[in-house]
Parts: C-alpha cells; structure tokens; sequence
C-alpha cells in the first residue's frame, strides 16, 4: 500500500476519534444568595439560648458564625443556637458569613437582646 494512503486513513482515523471524544462542559458558576438570617425570638435572660437559622441557596456552602461582645454559638452549618453569657447583658450581634465553592461570600447580622 502507498504510504500517501496510510498517512491519509491514519490522520483521518485520529480526526474522526478526537470529533467523537465528549467534551466537558465549562463549570457555571452557581452565585450565593444569602436570604435571611432569622432569630426564634430577639430578646432572651442572661445563660438562655435561642435558635438562629441562615438560609441560603448556592453549592458548597460553608458558613462561619460569630457572636459579640458576648455569648457562646453551639453547633455549625444553616442552623446554630447562641447560648448568651450571663454576663452578656445589653445588645449581641450573631454575624454569619456564608461562602460557596466560586468563592463569593456574604454576611449578615442580627441583633440579640439580652436582658436582665
């Protein structure tokens, strides 16, 4: 057989396999959407707890919680409980940040009551 011919079927073979090969889609960006941050009640007493639900939409959510000046947040993921130190008298501030897996982040915070 003639070379000219070879190299013709073997280039052609090589065209028709890499045409057939499935090629990966790009990764859409799926953005985070923090909705709501929400609090079963806003005011509570010195050494009482309270749930705090963040709700969010987005993959591969991640969430990190901070309470301040005072108390104590048990638990991790969308729903925590914030446990207020007896000492904690005045306004708390409970702040979730929320990232994804595209690296975009958001924060919200409320406020939390405690009194004497």
């Amino acid at each position: 057989m003639n070379h000219k011919i070879l190299y013709s079927i073997f280039f052609l073979a090589i065209f028709i396999f890499a045409g057939s090969c499935d090629k990966e889609e790009p990764e859409v960006p799926d953005d985070l959407v923090f909705q709501s941050l929400v609090a079963e009640k806003d005011t509570i007493a010195p050494g009482e707890t309270v749930k705090i639900k963040a709700s969010a939409t987005g993959s591969r959510l991640e969430y990190f919680w901070e309470a301040t000046p005072f108390g104590d947040i048990l638990g991790s993921g969308a729903e925590i409980t914030y446990a207020a130190s007896p000492c904690g008298v005045g306004t708390n501030k409970i702040s979730c940040r929320i990232t994804n897996g595209s690296k975009q982040e958001e924060t919200k915070t409320i406020d939390i009551v405690v009194y004497e």
